[in-house]
């Protein structure tokens, strides 16, 4: 039994989308409700699309059999998705899965690409002390407080940036006092953003002083 997601359930950025070789959407024609109707497919990572995909004939879904994961870094890319020509998105987590109305999926992302998902973790070391990370843009180079919206991802980016050499113990933020707190030792430190989830990058970064500010 795969437990039934919500739209509150909906993982966060960066999620998949399936793609053909030359980067076009795909959607499977199935029945809906009595009715006919287009249906996508989002992931929750890539290994997930990657397996669905792979499997999607033995299930009736043959549109979306062997096809490439395309990541959607933040909910801009996740509304215009929505957006695109399917009824209906089916959404797909180690969580659960859920089917939704296109449109509700759209607004739910719009909705939520200035949302803060507290809780929210960060890696820090055993004094509680959470390093920042350098990252290279345009005019140089910035400073920014990764902040995570679950403990997987903190993990997953540890990983991926093994060389970075982070720490390994992981600090909880509960709430909006406590993310201001973290926000003034952070600008101390030379922090200018703070970025979550920021396996997509700088797309979704916040000012620093936004958070501080009451």
């Amino acid at each position: 039994m795969t437990p039934e997601l919500t739209l509150d359930d909906l993982p966060r950025p960066p999620l998949f989308k399936l793609v053909e070789p030359g980067g076009e959407d795909v959607f499977q024609e199935a029945e809906v409700g009595g009715e006919g109707a287009l249906i996508g497919v989002l992931f929750s990572d890539r290994a997930l699309a990657g397996e669905f995909s792979a499997g999607a004939a033995s299930h009736g879904m043959e549109s979306l059999s062997n096809l490439d994961p395309r990541r959607l870094p933040d909910w801009g890319s996740v509304e215009d998705f929505a957006l695109s020509g399917a009824d209906f998105l089916l959404v797909v987590s180690e969580g659960g899965a859920g089917l939704f109305h296109s449109a509700d999926v759209a607004q739910k992302a719009q909705e939520s690409a200035g949302e803060i998902p507290y809780p929210l973790y960060m890696i820090s070391d055993e004094r509680g002390e959470a390093p920042l990370i350098s990252v290279e843009v345009d005019s140089g180079e910035v400073l920014v407080a990764a902040l995570f919206s679950s403990r997987e991802k903190a993990r997953e980016f540890r990983a991926m940036a093994a060389h970075l050499d982070l720490p390994d113990s992981h600090g909880t933020i509960e709430d909006r006092d406590g993310l201001r707190r973290h926000a003034l030792v952070a600008r101390e430190a030379g922090a200018d953003y703070a970025v979550i989830d920021p396996a997509s990058g700088l797309t979704e970064a916040i000012p620093i002083e936004e958070l501080i500010a009451p």
